[in-house]
């Protein structure tokens, strides 16, 4: 039994060794792998900084060759652009044989013939229509829009032309001009001079583009009476005044929005009292006082001279 006892306490201490054993060889291995690491990583970090030297290398390399077969792409694509076009300029079946003008009312055929940089005969892909629009916009301004375009198969060419129409008289340097909404004075043709539009009367070019817009607002709303106005113009305290066949003055007061409605609907109470009952000449209608949130209308009357309330 004492053997046995013994031998049991043996063999304990031998696992017991090993145990210790393969801990410190566990310790060792983990110094030695420690160790080892410092100059692996270092080794790493020099590696990844040259291979992305090398890789912005390569992107440059592949961006300029990239650039250069883009120039060298476009380039050929303009040559080969200009050699179809110089070669379909010979082919008589692209000739012009027609030229047809639209839209011409005070404007003459022959002065839109004379100014367009083709004739009968050119090559149709010779001509650069959008340059040609653009210049007879320009060198002729009673011309409001342009538009060209060609038809079977580029042998006829349409021009279709849309005319000013004048909304307004101005004076520049003693000459009379049309002008309309656009705000672009242009020379009268045919029978305009004679037009029932009223003449705006300006110091400045602020002046005329204030009045042009006032006038714009007011138009479509004093219905048959617009054709009554014959003079637009500022005040002497920067206040609109409205001329009637040239004898009766409508101050018309500051040019504000929110009074617009309120001053039309007054003013044609006015003027349908004063037509319907055949009054006697009227020298001024002051619509001044509704900016002051008056429900008031001064209308002088020039025979009496004397002031009353409509």
């Amino acid at each position: 039994m004492a053997i046995r006892i013994i031998q049991d306490k043996t063999t304990k201490k031998k696992k017991s060794v090993k145990r210790t054993a393969s801990k410190k060889s566990k310790s060792s291995y983990t110094t030695r792998h420690t160790d080892l690491a410092i100059p692996y990583r270092t080794i790493n970090v020099m590696r990844s900084g040259t291979r992305k030297k090398k890789s912005s290398l390569g992107k440059l390399f592949r961006m300029v060759f990239m650039l250069i077969f883009i120039v060298c792409l476009s380039f050929s694509g303009v040559f080969a652009y200009n050699h179809l076009m110089s070669y379909l300029c010979t082919l008589e079946r692209f000739f012009i044989d027609t030229i047809e003008i639209t839209g011409c009312n005070n404007v003459a055929e022959s002065e839109i013939k004379e100014l367009i940089p083709f004739q009968l005969g050119d090559s149709s892909f010779s001509v650069r229509l959008g340059q040609v629009e653009r210049d007879l916009k320009e060198f002729k301004t009673e011309l409001k829009n342009i538009s060209m375009y060609r038809t079977n198969w580029g042998k006829k060419i349409v021009v279709s032309l849309t005319e000013r129409l004048p909304e307004v008289f101005i004076n520049v340097d003693g000459k009379k001009f049309g002008l309309d909404f656009d705000n672009k004075p242009f020379n009268l043709r045919g029978n305009m001079s004679f037009m029932k539009i009223p003449t705006l009367v300006f110091s400045n070019e602020d002046e005329r583009k204030d009045l042009l817009g006032f006038y714009h607002k007011i138009k479509s709303k004093l219905g048959d009476y617009v054709s009554e106005i014959t003079e637009i113009k500022y005040g002497e305290v920067d206040d609109i005044v409205l001329t009637l066949n040239r004898k009766t003055d409508i101050y018309w007061g500051q040019p504000k929005d929110k009074n617009i409605n309120d001053k039309i609907s007054k003013l044609l109470q006015v003027l349908n009292f004063l037509y319907s009952n055949n009054t006697k000449e009227v020298e001024s209608i002051d619509l001044s006082f509704i900016d002051m949130n008056k429900d008031k209308v001064l209308v002088k009357y020039s025979a009496v001279n004397e002031d009353s309330n409509a």
